[in-house]
This record gives C-alpha cells, structure tokens and sequence, in this order.
C-alpha cells in the first residue's frame, strides 16, 4: 500500500482551506495549510511536500509565482492549480507555468480523487528516480511509467475539454439568439458588450478546438477539397491584418498571379497559416514588418512568413514545436497565447504530408518555410505517431 500523500495546500480563503484540508484528510493524506503564497513557500523550504495545491489568486504571492517558485526548488513536484474561475486558458496557463492537474470550485470529490490517484502515480515514480541512482532503473520501465503519466495528462485535458464543451455550446445558443433580434432591439452599449461576448466566446471556442486537435492529432481526418493556394494565403493574412495594424506592424503579401491549385483541408491550413502570423505579429517589435511570400513548383507551394521580431536562439529552435513550450517563461504574461500554435501548425502542415522548416536570428528575425505538396503529389497519406502532451 502507497504511503500517504504530504500534501500542502496554499488559499487565502480560510473556509476553502479548511473544506479541501477536510476532504484529503479523510483520503488519509497528512494535511498543512498556508494562508498564502508566501506562506506555503516558506512552510515547503523548512519541510517539502509530495503535492501542493494553490489557489491562483492570492494576495503577497500568486499562485503563477508559487508555481515558478517551487518547481525552481523541486522540478519534479506535483503541484495541483485550484480557482473559482475555471477555463480552458486557466488550465493552459497553469500547465506552462508546470502545473500536473487543475481543480475548479465548487470542490467535485470524483475529481478530487481521481486527481489524488494521478499524484500518487507520479509520487512513486518521483521516488524510485530519486533512490535509484543513474540508471538503476531499467530504460523499458522508466519509458513505461512516463507514457503512463502522459495518458494520464491526455486523460485530464480530456475530461476538461468536454466540461468546457457542454456549457460554451449553451452559451453560443443563447449569445447568437441575442445577436439576430430574436430576443429583442437591443441598445447600443448592448451591442458593444455584445460584440465583446462574441469574441470572448470564439476565442475561447477556437482554444477549445486547439487543445482537441492536440489531444488527438493522429486521429485528426482531414477534409480535403479543391482550392487555391493564393485563397488560403489571402484568408489567413486577412484574418490577421486587424492585429497587425493594432501594432503598427505591417503586413506585406505576394502571390503568383496564376492560380496554384491545392487538394487540402482549408479550415486547419488557414489555422496553421494564422499560428504562424500570430507568433510573427506578436514576437514583432512595434512598427515592425511581417512578408508572407507565396511560390509554387509543378510538385509543390512554398508559403514564406518572414518577421522583424525577436528571433529564436539556436538551441531553442526544435522545442519551440513541443506543446506549452516558451523559450522565455517571463514571456508568458507579456505575451497573450497558449502555446500550442506551433505545434498545431507543425502538426496540420504535417497531416497533409507537407513540411515546415525555421530559421532564426536572435535579435533580427525568424523566417517560416511551409511547403505544401500540389495535388499529384499528395496522393499518398502520411502515417503519425501519437502525439505526446
């Protein structure tokens, strides 16, 4: 039988302490309490814990800033993120920062315990790593054990995804029944907040399908149809032009006059296209430039996204692609994302056997090649591996 959890848990709200102190105490996990960020940070130098759970938003000391704070002291602790403000972008932001779980209020037991489960996993894990040394664990069981935890994130973001799913597709109902006059003439500070609405609504929509086609991007069927790439082009950098020009960055397109037609599925090749923009358009300097550059061979289209930004050191290029991965964890708040758009733009081009190449100059910029294969070509279906969170 595992030995009980030593468990920390970090809220300045003292009921909330006091009603999870109560419930993990009853799973037989040994219980202390922090009233603060700073607290609980001082309460883990004097005696480390297996499990911390904090709250986001506490006074002194954050939970972003605890988090950072521990897993600079312990990289291999479990730490648990718990708000009165469940999102999708919460639970992404607490993941970059190192999160392993998120819990929501009101408090849900089955969650808790399944959560409490998934900590323990990787508390025996942690201490086998700790007690055996260099090597003395063989490679097939360490690989095993990690692919495990991995499910488990898999399992989570799953869960999370679905709960979030049930109510945003309520609210679309609801927001658009508001938008067409079905529900009445409304004012016009109505339909300022209104449009406020819509775009809260689909930006977090669309995040919500991004963390789905993470989950499951080897499973991912693409739609396939005719169209142009000069079309593909022409509706991302449209799509981008307003953020472009919010920063005073402009945005510069050529495409070939001829029409390079592509067999793809436009909705994930446009979203591809626009995760690059962003993170050209957000890594940019203030008046900077953006050039997106179309050409095209009888075997294949080759789009072009080059930035004036802050360019990607040499040793960071290939992780930029892995999932919730920034080259400057200090950029997180500075720069708005989730940090899955890479990713997912590797992963699109990829499924329609295309290929994404990066170059980057510290300081001057990064160029993104995307090649794209014309239809004789594309016939053949590429085979992906799983995808691991």
């Amino acid at each position: 039988m595992p030995s009980p959890l030593d468990v920390l848990i970090a809220d300045d709200e003292p009921k909330v302490r006091q009603l999870l102190g109560q419930i993990l105490t009853a799973r037989n996990c040994a219980v202390r309490l922090a009233v603060d960020g700073l607290d609980a940070l001082s309460q883990f130098k004097e005696a480390p814990a297996d499990v911390v759970i904090t709250d986001i938003k506490m006074p002194k000391l954050s939970g972003f800033e605890l988090l950072r704070e521990l897993k600079h002291l312990d990289p291999l602790l479990n730490i648990v993120v718990i708000t009165a403000y469940p999102s999708v972008e919460g639970a992404v932001d607490a993941m970059k920062y190192g999160a392993c779980d998120f819990i929501t209020k009101p408090f849900d037991i089955v969650q808790i315990q399944a959560i409490l489960y998934r900590c323990q996993q990787r508390v025996s894990l942690n201490r086998q790593l700790r007690a055996s040394g260099e090597g003395a664990l063989k490679l097939e069981e360490l690989n095993r054990r990690l692919a495990e935890l991995n499910d488990l994130k898999s399992q989570f973001l799953a869960a999370l995804s679905h709960e979030i799913n049930t109510p945003l597709c309520l609210m679309s109902e609801w927001i658009y029944l508001l938008a067409d006059g079905t529900l009445g003439p409304l004012s016009s500070d109505q339909d300022r907040a209104l449009d406020v609405l819509i775009g809260a609504y689909e930006r977090l929509h669309r995040l919500l399908q991004q963390l789905i086609d993470l989950m499951h991007g080897h499973e991912i069927v693409l739609r396939r149809q005719a169209m142009t790439a000069q079309e593909m082009v022409q509706q991302a950098t449209a799509a981008m032009t307003p953020k472009a020009s919010a920063r005073s960055i402009a945005l510069a397109v050529r495409v070939p006059d001829g029409p390079l037609p592509l067999e793809a599925d436009r909705g994930r090749c446009v979203a591809a296209l626009e995760h690059l923009l962003d993170n050209a358009i957000k890594f940019n300097k203030e008046g900077g430039r953006v050039d997106v550059e179309l050409t095209g061979s009888p075997d294949a289209v080759v789009i072009r996204i080059a930035d004036t930004g802050i360019g990607i050191p040499p040793e960071e290029q290939e992780k930029v692609f892995a999932p919730f991965y920034q080259v400057d964890r200090r950029l997180n708040r500075a720069y708005e994302g989730a940090g899955i758009g890479l990713t997912l733009a590797k992963r699109y081009v990829e499924l329609h056997g295309g290929s994404l190449e990066l170059r980057s100059t510290v300081g001057a910029g990064t160029t993104i090649a995307v090649t794209l294969l014309r239809p004789a070509v594309s016939a053949e279906r590429p085979v992906l591996s799983a995808p691991t969170l």
